[in-house]
């Protein structure tokens, strides 16, 4: 989990030196889908740490926040290129 939270805050910090208005307000909002899908993973994890197993659910989230997070870096580095 705290490899995803440092990944979301380069990002996030990346996307602050973006200079196209609407390629930064796009990535934000791309920001905000990613800190939801985390936070899933977060809360599920509990449950996991309940149950002293990893369950499905908590895998399937963590793989998709990491896939939206591969999915933004890939934007972000267009934006740049268009900048």
């Amino acid at each position: 989990m705290d490899e995803l939270f440092q990944r979301l805050d380069r990002a996030e910090r990346a996307i602050a030196n973006v200079k196209h208005k609407v390629a930064r307000k796009d990535l934000l909002k791309m920001v905000r889908a990613i800190d939801q899908a985390i936070t899933a993973a977060d809360m599920e994890s509990v449950e996991c740490r309940r149950t002293r197993k990893e369950t499905l659910r908590y895998q399937e989230l963590v793989k998709k926040a990491n896939d939206l997070l591969t999915n933004l870096e890939q934007h972000i580095t267009f934006a740049n290129l268009l900048g």
